[in-house]
């Protein structure tokens, strides 16, 4: 019998091969349905116009003791200049309370930010009441950015008031944020007494089956979820109004990012579907593919969330201008100061900052 010449390939290199062979498969197929499921979102590109909506200004029914204060007496100046650093992403992401189909306010509005030079991840809370300059309309609670001109308006409103230039953003509305806590299994969150009694008794959580919440660890589906995050009238850890809603915000985030990190990457992978058509968003497809490889490398390193609210402790007034209670960040300049320290840290070692030009003036 003639004797076989050819070269037999080993065991251990077929595996390598075949290893090799399912992931070229596996990534054309990712990438066509990447590319599915990305035009599947709402895609708004910088240069869309988005139409101007009648201003509106709150009125606050309970103003309790707070003054009211004539807006002209107010003089909001901006931060000098916006920070940018290629080594910090910054994505604004905002829930929308829609009203009868029309362009409502942001009820949450947060920036997430990925530090690769700190190895950091971190959740900015900006106040929905905080009283700011909003470019191109009157000066308002930064909700009403939105309301007023579209994401675009309140992208400048953040780089404006506070000097943060931020690289794309994500906005959700209520509807889509409960199919979201539900598409990843719902989520965990600890209550108290006094807001498993307000919640199981108002109409913060809008199904009536759902009013069934108890005192310690609950496992909350995305309507469950979605009325503590509204709930501002309930003390949360000492703090109460909007600085309270704006801590459970950022309790509903962390427990989301919790959640997510105990999944495996298929169980993700299977979720894009589900949750990227309920997306509103300006970025572009490489730059999603970027921002997620850097939040997942930043991640492996460095797992834990950091978190902070503005204005800062210690650094507001609340206050009424006109019929609005509101939330002066004052001293602006501090505010802005600490927001920069937070989320670009040693990136700004090599930088001269300058928050000198932030500031807040009430007449007399």
């Amino acid at each position: 019998m003639e004797k076989d010449t050819k070269r037999r390939i080993p065991l251990w290199g077929k595996i390598c091969i075949g290893i090799i062979l399912i992931i070229l498969l596996i990534g054309c197929g990712g990438y066509a349905a990447f590319n599915y499921y990305y035009n599947q979102m709402n895609i708004e590109s910088d240069e869309m116009v988005v139409d101007r909506q009648e201003e509106v200004f709150d009125v606050d029914e309970n103003p309790g003791n707070l003054k009211e204060m004539d807006p002209e007496s107010i003089q909001l100046d901006s931060a000098s200049k916006a920070e940018k650093d290629s080594s910090v992403i910054n994505i604004l992401v905002c829930g929308e309370e829609a009203i009868n189909d029309n362009r409502g306010r942001t009820d949450s509005i947060m920036i997430v930010t990925i530090n690769q030079k700190d190895d950091r991840l971190s959740i900015t809370s900006i106040m929905r009441d905080t009283y700011v300059k909003i470019p191109g309309f009157s000066d308002n609670k930064i909700n009403a950015a939105y309301h007023n001109g579209g994401m675009k308006t309140l992208v400048a409103t953040v780089k404006e008031n506070f000097g943060i230039e931020v690289d794309g953003y994500v906005l959700v509305n209520f509807d889509s944020f409960q199919k979201i806590i539900d598409a990843i299994g719902g989520i965990d969150i600890t209550l108290s007494e006094e807001e498993v009694r307000y919640l199981n008794s108002t109409n913060y959580i809008s199904n009536r089956a759902n009013h069934n919440l108890t005192v310690g660890k609950n496992h909350m589906n995305g309507n469950q979820a979605l009325g503590y995050a509204r709930v501002r009238y309930v003390n949360k850890d000492g703090n109460v109004g909007d600085f309270a809603r704006t801590l459970r915000h950022r309790t509903v985030m962390a427990a989301i990012y919790d959640k997510m990190m105990k999944k495996s990457t298929l169980e993700l992978v299977a979720m894009i579907p589900k949750i990227l058509p309920m997306l509103t968003t300006n970025i572009k497809k490489p730059d999603i593919v970027s921002y997620l490889t850097a939040g997942v490398q930043v991640r492996d390193k460095n797992p834990k969330l950091r978190t902070l609210n503005v204005p800062v402790e210690g650094c507001y007034k609340i206050t009424r201008v006109g019929r609005m209670s509101v939330v002066l960040a004052s001293p602006l300049d501090e505010n802005v100061k600490q927001m920069h320290k937070f989320i670009y840290g040693s990136a700004l070692k090599d930088k001269k900052q300058d928050s000198s030009s932030a500031h807040i003036t009430v007449g007399q």
